[in-house]
């Protein structure tokens, strides 16, 4: 009986994907020149759990802390979905030298998503070529295009009409295996149990840009019992797509947490869960390389009452396949 608790990481990997959920599509890491008082607008795009646009949802932009920029004079700024689920700003105005972050909220029946967008603002168009500056986007932040053509008129060069051009990050796919143990405590009044999963998953990784780090993954896999000290379910699946994956090459990854109630049908009694999944990661040379944690705890009520804890960590390496 004190095997009944399967909300561990099974119950994770079959958990519902977030309702809501924002996408940057234009403005992350822009550079804006403040003489030019123009600024690279934020776009962004609002998807459902199926990860299909949401139009009219409400998106509230916001200066962090107002001084840096500001949207026509206003530190914040809502505006609704179009048809395709996608919402920009078009009166950001740079003020300030340096570097800031516009936080994004969306609203859609209740339901919300955040985001954060993060741009650097230079007075010159000259100090953007000389660090090196990469921003892209429409509406009057500096592209690498101008940039280039920027550093080389500073400089003097005849070549000052090249064009500089970005090269845009297509999607990479990173594949690879893991394997480990996962061990699973469980309390209750008649004693302790612990029981001993053995995980054998496969994870796809897909980056649609890797500077900064933007994708998702997929995990897929069995999860078989291979010691308990109570009954247990012998084998489970492995299963789950997480969308939130970001940060940069040296440091980038997704941290999850999932809450879910099932009822027990031994018992009639309900098991509640908590289950958080991270990963922490680096790219190098086309290869992904790092550690996927996970955490979880669930509370059963009825006859047969117990808690249950399970923890583990699984060394992760993904070469790219594509």
């Amino acid at each position: 009986m004190l095997g009944v608790l399967t909300l561990a990481f099974v119950s994770l990997f079959s958990a519902q994907q977030p309702a809501l959920r924002i996408v940057v599509i234009d403005g992350e890491d822009a550079v804006n020149v403040i003489q030019q008082k123009t600024a690279t607008r934020p776009v962004v795009e609002v998807r459902d759990r199926n990860n299909l646009p949401v139009p009219g949802a409400l998106v509230t932009f916001s200066i962090e802390g107002g001084k840096a920029a500001s949207f026509g004079g206003a530190s914040t700024l809502t505006v609704a979905t179009n048809a395709a689920g996608q919402a920009a700003v078009t009166s950001l105005t740079p003020s300030a030298a340096g570097a800031f972050q516009i936080q994004v909220q969306a609203a859609f029946q209740g339901q919300l998503a955040t985001a954060t967008i993060a741009q650097t603002n230079v007075v010159t168009a000259a100090q953007a070529a000389a660090a090196g500056a990469t921003a892209g986007g429409s509406g009057g932040g500096l592209s690498a295009t101008t940039i280039g053509i920027a550093g080389a008129a500073v400089a003097g060069s005849a070549v000052a009409a090249t064009q500089i051009t970005r090269k845009e990050d297509g999607p990479q796919t990173f594949s690879g295996n893991f394997s480990g143990q996962l061990t699973s405590t469980i309390l209750s009044r008649l004693g302790t149990c612990v029981i001993t999963r053995a995980i054998e998953a496969s994870m796809q990784v897909v980056l649609d840009s890797t500077e900064p780090i933007r994708g998702h993954a997929e995990i897929e896999g069995t999860d078989t019992v291979v010691a308990a000290t109570c009954p247990a379910s012998v084998t489970g699946r492995v299963r789950e797509r997480i969308e939130e994956l970001s940060g940069r090459p040296a440091s980038f990854g997704f941290s999850v947490t999932r809450m879910g109630t099932m009822p027990d049908p031994l018992d009639g009694g309900t098991i509640n869960g908590t289950n958080t999944i991270v990963l922490e990661a680096s790219l190098a040379n086309d290869v992904i390389s790092g550690q996927l944690k996970f955490n979880g705890h669930s509370t059963k009520s009825g006859e047969f009452s117990n808690t249950e804890s399970s923890t583990a960590t699984f060394q992760v390496s993904l070469r790219k396949t594509q």
